[in-house]
């Protein structure tokens, strides 16, 4: 408490709005092959399908026509593509940005897009089980599924990494930054897709 003023109430220092909007910055850029992963995997898509047709004793598809092994390796790549590429700008520009030291930081590199592809894929396996037909949609479902699956992803097997950059102190604003940011940067890459006809439906 300041002079008789609650702790909670005395405005932020420009320095601490500072390193408040430097959280939410590195937290939009460090989760960026995630978000490059998933609209990149359509424009790679058709060929074989992950599931291979495979119909579950309730009659409907595992995932279905829509998730494709050329898809995915095609996503994925292109996340861990664009990983190196802001690995490099960073180590050239701002030392902060980037993943961490090599060889670690391909851990992180690899398991955004992996991750999100692997949360998509779920999306699509719940969506098959509630009966719903391809491109039908689900709220919260289409726009969380992949941000969670790299989340996880990440929590899983880079513990300290996701702790440093996502949880720990003022690193958490960048969390809800990135959950707040999800689904409008969703919205609006899909409705690209569909309106360059590589989507069926906007959403």
């Amino acid at each position: 408490m300041v002079a008789g003023i609650p702790k909670q109430f005395i405005p932020c220092s420009r320095f601490q709005r500072a390193v408040v909007a430097l959280e939410l910055f590195q937290a939009f850029w460090f989760f960026l092959p995630a978000y490059v992963a998933n609209p990149t995997a359509v424009l790679f898509g058709g060929g074989t399908p992950m599931d291979f047709g495979k119909v579950l004793k309730d009659g409907k598809r595992l995932f279905g026509d829509g998730k494709t092994w050329r898809g995915f390796g095609g996503g994925v790549m292109c996340g861990i593509i664009l990983g190196l590429i802001l690995w490099g700008l960073a180590a050239l520009v701002y030392e902060p940005l980037e993943y961490g030291a090599f060889p670690g930081a391909l851990a992180p590199l690899v398991l955004l897009p992996v991750g999100a592809l692997l949360g998509d894929l779920t999306g699509s396996f719940i969506k098959r089980r509630m009966g719903k037909p391809k491109g039908a949609p689900v709220l919260g479902l289409d726009q969380y599924d992949f941000m969670v699956g790299a989340m996880v992803l990440l929590a899983i097997f880079q513990n300290g990494w996701f702790i440093q950059h996502y949880w720990e102190g003022e690193a958490v604003f960048g969390l809800i930054f990135v959950i707040v940011l999800t689904p409008l940067l969703h919205r609006a890459v899909n409705i690209v897709g569909y309106r360059l006809g590589k989507k069926e439906v906007p959403w």
